[in-house]
């Protein structure tokens, strides 16, 4: 079995595509293939067949869907989220099969991913940055409304632990929303508040909005974030210059670490 993936794929495909490629990526089950060659079994319950084919728009689209999920090692998660988004301006659709398989095969590789949105607020939080307020505080000075959105899905008798059913029944704008708001939240307590607002709130953002689909979310969740990237990239208000206005809704912490 052997598919040329990456951007020789999408080069050769689309020649307007904005970079060209340095080397080839191959998934093969030839240890005498050249190139950047990765194998898994799995692999060939999608590709069938021992001929060299490029992989199609909607297979391009999903490998790099699929590998947006995780930090990577070699930094390559800028590329992969750039190509996923040029992609879909061509029409790419994800392809749930083909994601589901590369997900496993991912989680074999990377580690499966132990950190959700869903967690209770006293855990969510639970490593070494230094804060200064109340997280859910936060989430109040950077609301859409008078109050944060996740509180309108909560399971019964939880802080933050959201009902993902009641998530995914929300309009569309709405849910563009809610996740706007954990990573507006985030940016500000990870960045911007310890560093006294003296950094790019839309550097911040972009931080945040990274660490939140490949550290803070996973399965649906963060599918969600990846594909509605061009959406989401960047903040769709001054988040900052609300959180400034709403000050009075900050909780102050006398214990600075989380």
């Amino acid at each position: 079995m052997r598919v040329i993936i990456g951007s020789t794929a999408i080069y050769n495909q689309w020649p307007d595509f904005p970079r060209e490629p340095k080397d080839v990526d191959l998934f093969s089950d030839n240890p005498e293939d050249s190139g950047d060659v990765y194998w898994h079994p799995r692999l060939s319950e999608w590709w069938g067949g021992s001929a060299t084919e490029f992989a199609t728009l909607d297979e391009l689209y999903t490998i790099k869907v699929s590998h947006s999920a995780w930090e990577l090692p070699n930094g390559s998660w800028g590329k992969h989220i750039s190509d996923a988004m040029w992609l879909k301006t061509k029409g790419a659709e994800l392809i749930p099969e083909l994601h589901k398989l590369l997900y496993s095969v991912w989680e074999e590789k990377h580690g499966k991913k132990k950190v959700d949105l869903t967690q209770e607020s006293m855990d969510f939080f639970a490593d070494a940055v230094r804060r200064r307020y109340d997280h859910d505080s936060i989430h109040v000075s950077v609301a859409y409304g008078e109050r944060p959105l996740y509180e309108s899905v909560l399971k019964d008798g939880a802080s933050v632990q959201m009902d993902m059913r009641k998530v995914w029944e929300l309009p569309y704008e709405t849910q563009l929303q809610l996740f706007r708001e954990e990573v507006y939240a985030t940016a500000l307590e990870r960045i911007l508040v310890p560093k006294e607002y003296k950094h790019s709130p839309g550097a911040a953002y972009a931080w945040a909005l990274r660490r939140t689909i490949t550290s803070l979310t996973k399965g649906r969740s963060s599918l969600f974030l990846i594909e509605n990237y061009d959406q989401l990239y960047r903040p769709d208000t001054d988040y900052v210059s609300r959180h400034l206005s709403r000050k009075h809704h900050l909780i102050p912490l006398e214990e600075t670490r989380g």
